[in-house]
């Protein structure tokens, strides 16, 4: 084979085998190649890392809708045989609090940010009483700004002063899948007896 020679400055010279030169040029494409290779492939993985975690958000996004749908319709039922059972003619909200004024005063409407007095009962479906006002006194609170469950409030705001209402709340209106962590259980239906004392809408 031919031989390449290289001339240094010092006059020094190296002699090269061409076939040596091709064998280390194949060598450095093959390095490249499986750096390449080894790339693409932990890319791949990282990919498919990310693609299997988007899925199981997913799955799990549909577990958790398919839950609700579920405790839903379930709640659902169990109001209707309630109403049913005591024959009470109640309107529905567009939040699906039901809500019967069984009698009417003739005082004032509170205002979404009002502060209010009332007379209650909470219970559950089974006629459980959690709490009332012989057990906390009469509740006094500003609406919009207190812990209390937002189907009490939705109600409290459909009547007047001198009004008592049954209103009945899903767990979604009420304390949730957790209670309140004393006498309401998690995913627990509510039932209300409230009077409404008064109502000051200053604020």
């Amino acid at each position: 084979m031919p031989s390449l020679t290289m001339k240094m400055p010092s006059d020094f010279y190296f002699s090269f085998d061409a076939k040596t030169i091709l064998d280390v040029v194949c060598n450095i494409k093959f390095r490249l190649l499986v750096f390449a290779l080894v790339s693409v492939s932990a890319c791949n993985h990282k990919k498919s890392d990310v693609q299997n975690a988007e899925t199981n958000n997913t799955q799990l996004k549909e577990q958790l809708v398919k839950a609700n749908k579920a405790q839903t319709f379930s709640e659902q039922s169990q109001i209707n045989d309630f109403v049913s059972r005591y024959r009470y003619k109640m309107d529905t909200s567009a939040t699906g609090l039901r809500y019967l004024i069984y009698k009417k005063g003739k005082g004032a409407v509170p205002n979404h940010q009002s502060i209010v007095k009332i007379k209650y009962e909470v219970k559950l479906l089974d006629g459980t009483i959690c709490y009332n006002s012989a057990i906390t006194g009469d509740l006094q609170f500003q609406l919009g700004k207190t812990d209390l469950p937002v189907g009490l409030q939705e109600g409290i705001q459909l009547m007047g002063v001198g009004d008592k209402a049954i209103l009945i709340t899903p767990s979604k209106l009420g304390y949730g899948f957790t209670g309140d962590g004393d006498m309401i259980p998690p995913n627990a239906v509510l039932v209300y007896d409230v009077e409404l004392i008064k109502t000051d809408n200053s604020n």
